[in-house]
């Protein structure tokens, strides 16, 4: 059910300030960066790629290389800037310089410490900071690339925002997306649950400390994080809309009942110095890339590249095409 407009102005005012302190919005257990470094650098490595910085400097200096002038990227929902002062700094170090970042972001705190970031990383000359609500975004000039690194689950006009993106795209552009897309809320489907409340009830109560509501809970709950704010607010529309409005050059998805034991709530309450810890989380870690790759479950992380026009050949991991990964509405919970 659409929210009406007074209910998004609410939420929106609740992320300004949600986040108006947040200086680490990536802040992940170490238990997360174990598994990914097992579970999900390999995936990116199939493709050609050794890591996500790697994946996103192949497309910016491709298309640098390949602009008459300065290339423009425009990241949309940029937050404090650090994903675009690194790769800025990174492209100059390989001795890129015809490129301009131009950062979107509504929260003005956020712009301030990004516009300090630059400044302390010698890349302010190729950044700016501009305070913009995506809704309303309007597209002034074209873009050789646009990016979006963890902010389109925030947004409730997706449709809008992925034809302005096509609009403003040049004829060889790119659209780079990092980005959550499981159910709404980053609840677990109905399939996905079943194994999480299996695993819940027979491992030890040491790992069900929720660190981010700060309780116990001796029982799975599927919490929705969008009943605040806008967290997940459309995560389970972005692929299928990416999919209407775009041509996938690269698809890398991966995770789903992992996510609920490696993540910001329980991550923490595994050690990965403790042998018993480790084991756990491998198994699950197993059980999960088995499900996914029968299509039993499906992802619910995303990091890709898309274009205006079709493609002569899809990168993507093993058979895991956005077909594949794609889950079809029907049955229980949908």
């Amino acid at each position: 059910m659409p929210l009406d407009p007074s209910e998004v102005q609410a939420r929106l005012e609740e992320e300004i300030q949600t986040y108006r302190d947040v200086e680490n919005v990536h802040d992940l257990p170490e238990i997360f960066h174990l598994w990914s470094n097992r579970y999900v650098l390999p995936k990116l490595w199939d493709c050609g790629f050794l890591t996500l910085d790697d994946f996103y400097l192949h497309y910016l200096a491709e298309a640098c290389h390949g602009s008459p002038g300065r290339a423009t990227i425009v990241s949309v929902g940029s937050g404090n800037g650090d994903l675009e002062v690194g790769l800025a700094k990174r492209l100059l170090e390989r001795g890129v310089r015809n490129f301009h970042f131009r950062c979107l972001e509504l929260n003005p705190a956020m712009n301030a410490r990004g516009q300090k970031a630059a400044e302390r990383a010698g890349v302010a000359e190729f950044c700016s900071f501009e305070e913009v609500n995506l809704e309303d975004w309007r597209p002034d000039r074209r873009a050789s690339v646009c990016l979006a690194n963890h902010s389109l689950h925030h947004l409730v006009g997706l449709e809008a925002l992925f034809e302005k993106i096509h609009g403003a795209l040049e004829e060889d552009g790119v659209f780079l997306i990092n980005d959550m897309i499981g159910r709404n809320g980053h609840m677990r489907w109905p399939e996905a649950s079943l194994h999480v409340e299996k695993i819940w009830a027979e491992m030890p109560r040491r790992y069900k400390y929720n660190h981010q509501l700060a309780r116990w809970d001796d029982d799975f709950v599927n919490w929705d994080c969008s009943s605040s704010g806008h967290e997940g607010i459309r995560a389970q529309d972005i692929l299928p809309l990416l999919m209407e409005t775009f041509h996938f050059d690269c698809f890398i998805a991966f995770a789903n009942v992992i996510d609920v034991f490696v993540d910001r709530s329980y991550g923490h309450n595994f050690d990965p110095q403790d042998p018993n810890d480790l084991a756990f989380i491998e198994r699950i870690a197993r059980l999960d890339e088995t499900l996914l790759d029968k299509g039993e479950v499906k992802p619910t992380h995303l990091f890709a590249a898309a274009r205006t026009k079709p493609v002569d050949k899809l990168r993507c991991f093993s058979h895991w095409t956005p077909e594949h990964c794609l889950r079809v509405p029907g049955g229980e919970g949908s």
